[in-house]
């Protein structure tokens, strides 16, 4: 249902009669509507449950827009209840805008958009540090392992799991840091008149420039073959490279792709389970089985991921178990 505080914001945008329709939202506490009147429309942030967040979508967007990155314009602000109207980008987010013909132009151009975002220098914006990287990995064991699934994980195996997510924070080996989205994901990014739009970005920091390029490669929302993605891939070193005076070899470049991996679907995972658990929000569920995919893939490759590997492989298990079940 929509507020009278929407409906009246939404009446100063326009002169005649309007409609407002909800849009399906993200994985925050914001609300999300579209207001529309004589062909022209405009998308309401509602984001009077997040405060925080609203003062640092406000905070990156102006850091954003003055650095030449595509995010929508700010059309009218209410700040007494943290509400914006911005521009609409209409139904051009690139999990529904891409396909076989125009798959490499839009991703060529999402990275080359994740190169200019890491162009952006500014001493507001905070940095990542290892504790946030452990606390976000530390979702999967809490929400994924013990509340979702009911496992009777020993203290034993747990402290196994939290120093396989410290080995693997200390093993990421690029330790210089570069501005990251920290969601860029194909339900992120729109494409429309041949340009990159982004949006989400309230929680961007300096972190490793390969976490956005984990966010758009292991996409939890999309399938992208291992051919596809091992271009674009090389697409990235190639402009890394000449942008930052780097020599990114390709090597390192899968290390902490992979590393970076696990990390961020452990925190995806994690918060995937949390919204089914607390806020009774199950269509995150459906994702689930890519996520853990993604995991079991990338620690497959060390040794010292072998319990968060495991465990990710036994969630995938009972997933499969549980989907069965219902069907029969």
């Amino acid at each position: 249902m929509t507020s009278n505080i929407i409906k009246k914001f939404s009446k100063k945008l326009f002169e005649e009669n309007f409609i407002i329709e909800n849009i399906k939202g993200d994985a925050s506490k914001r609300k999300y509507y579209r207001a529309s009147a004589g062909g022209e429309s405009l998308i309401i942030m509602d984001s009077s449950r997040e405060r925080r967040n609203f003062i640092n979508f406000l905070k990156f967007s102006n850091i954003l827009s003055s650095n030449n990155i595509k995010i929508p314009k700010i059309i009218k602000k209410d700040l007494d209840n943290n509400i914006l109207a911005l521009e609409d980008f209409g139904d051009n987010l690139i999990i529904k805008r891409s396909n076989s013909k125009n798959f490499f132009e839009i991703y060529e151009k999402s990275i080359k958009n994740i190169i200019k975002i890491q162009k952006v220098r500014n001493k507001k914006i905070s940095f990542y540090s290892d504790e946030k990287y452990f606390k976000e990995s530390s979702l999967f064991i809490e929400w994924v392992l013990e509340i979702f699934f009911s496992f009777d994980i020993k203290n034993k195996e747990k402290n196994k799991i939290k120093k396989e997510i410290i080995k693997l924070i200390d093993n990421l080996s690029l330790k210089r840091k570069f501005l990251v989205h920290r969601d860029y994901h194909s339900k992120n990014i729109f494409y429309k008149n041949k340009e990159i739009i982004i949006i989400d970005y309230q929680d961007a920091l300096y972190g490793s420039p390969l976490y956005d390029l984990v966010s758009l490669l292991n996409d939890c929302y999309k399938d992208i073959n291992d051919n596809n993605r091992k271009k674009l891939l090389n697409f990235f070193r190639d402009n890394f490279n000449n942008f930052s005076k780097n020599n990114l070899s390709k090597d390192e470049l899968m290390h902490n792709f992979y590393l970076l991996s696990v990390q961020r679907h452990m925190k995806a995972s994690g918060i995937f389970c949390r919204l089914s658990k607390k806020n009774n929000r199950n269509d995150y569920l459906k994702y689930l089985k890519r996520t853990f995919n993604y995991i079991i893939t990338a620690s497959s490759n060390y040794d010292n991921l072998r319990t968060i590997n495991f465990f990710a492989k036994e969630a995938i298990y009972n997933l499969n178990e549980s989907n069965n079940s219902c069907g029969r």
